[in-house]
């Protein structure tokens, strides 16, 4: 019987193992409760860069209510790299195409969108490289946002 367990937990921890290795992506996920994403709310990732000069794509998913009454977000993103230089970019994540149509996935009242919101980023070092996300939104929140999520591919 222990012998089982042992073999059990031992294929356990090589399947997680080999499953933790297959993916390249760094992933970080922000949920809002109240379907507010205030601007104090900032959108945080730690990409290990394990290769010199590694060009990468930032992505950005959100999810937000059918019907945003905004066409587009407005955002800032702050890379930190391993050496402390900070990187700062703005972007406008756009919600609604020219011929008024939503750009997300949606379903109902619920909406899905994936951009990539920085291409080709060259990670120039190795080490952890700091990717902050933030709204700069006028107001003191941005409405009916229930998450968001970064990776790096």
């Amino acid at each position: 019987m222990i012998f089982k367990n042992n073999i059990r937990l031992l294929f356990s921890l090589c399947v997680s193992l080999i499953l933790t290795q297959c993916t390249d992506k760094n992933r970080s996920v922000l949920e809002f409760p109240k379907n507010r994403w205030y601007q104090a709310d900032v959108l945080s990732l730690n990409y290990n860069n394990l290769v010199v000069n590694n060009a990468g794509d930032i992505i950005l998913e959100i999810n937000y209510v059918y019907g945003f009454q905004f066409s587009e977000i407005p955002l800032e993103v702050y890379i930190t790299s391993p050496s402390n230089q900070i990187t700062k970019i703005s972007y406008s994540l756009k919600l609604i195409d020219e011929n008024l149509n939503e750009l997300g996935d949606c379903v109902g009242d619920y909406c899905d969108l994936s951009a990539v919101i920085i291409n080709n980023y060259n990670f120039s070092e190795n080490g952890i490289y700091k990717i902050k996300i933030l709204n700069t939104f006028d107001n003191a929140y941005l409405p009916n946002i229930f998450s968001l999520a970064a990776e790096v591919e």
